[in-house]
């Protein structure tokens, strides 16, 4: 049980990472990564470490209990919170950038 817990988590983590790479790399090819998107990637990256950091601990130590409880439930809520904010802004960004052009 415990190395079917982790390993989801770090399979979400997994996807989390790929997605936010795709993201990033669609919208710095397109030219619409701005600063403000920098900032808001990195700190998702920062969160998602120390996520990773914790998830990796709690399971070499067999704790169970720690990976499923409410302080892990939040960081990894935060996480996706602010990578659905990220890609939001994006998608607004990019629509705004796309809308000026057609005028």
């Amino acid at each position: 049980m415990i190395n079917g817990d982790w390993a989801a988590l770090r399979r979400t983590l997994d996807d989390l990472s790929h997605r936010l790479d795709a993201r990033t790399r669609e919208f710095a090819q397109n030219g619409e990564f701005s600063d403000v998107h920098e900032a808001l990637i990195s700190e998702i990256r920062n969160r998602q470490d120390e996520f990773r950091t914790k998830v990796d601990a709690a399971a070499r130590q067999g704790k169970i209990r720690d990976l499923v409880s409410a302080d892990f439930a939040r960081d990894h809520s935060a996480i996706f919170d602010l990578l659905l904010q990220f890609e939001e802004r994006l998608d607004a960004d990019a629509m705004k950038q796309r809308d000026s052009t057609k005028r």
